[in-house]
């Protein structure tokens, strides 16, 4: 298995789309880039809202968590919203452990994820 991947899909509701991307593996140093581009290439067609699903991402580093620091501060400065969703134990103690998870949106569910990033009605029902 490759260190890291990721797979992509659109997220739309009403006028608003997003991106989820589905993260695999690990982000640290040697595969950051790899993350860095593949957010850019997304971003840069104009979307502004993002999902990053971490369910399958076992491990993020100082260099990863950089890497989505400039993407929520980009996706912000763009009028969107970046959402952590459903990190792993051992990803989210990193975040917890560096005070990130007072800075980052964090949701449990894609429902959650929906409303944090305003794609949702909060009493909308995602099927």
């Amino acid at each position: 298995m490759k260190a890291f991947n990721y797979e992509t899909r659109e997220i739309t509701h009403d006028e608003y789309k997003g991106v989820c991307f589905v993260l695999r593996g690990y982000i640290d140093a040697h595969t950051v880039i790899e993350f860095e581009k593949a957010v850019q290439d997304v971003i840069s067609t104009g979307v502004n809202r993002v999902i990053l699903e971490m369910s399958a991402l076992s491990y993020v580093s100082s260099a990863g968590i950089g890497a989505m620091m400039a993407l929520a501060r980009k996706l912000s400065q763009d009028g969107g919203d970046l959402v952590l969703l459903s990190p792993t134990q051992k990803v989210y103690t990193i975040l917890e452990g560096l005070g990130f998870t007072k800075i980052f949106k964090i949701a449990n569910t894609e429902t959650e994820a929906l409303q944090k990033l305003r794609l949702a009605a909060p009493d909308e029902k995602q099927e």
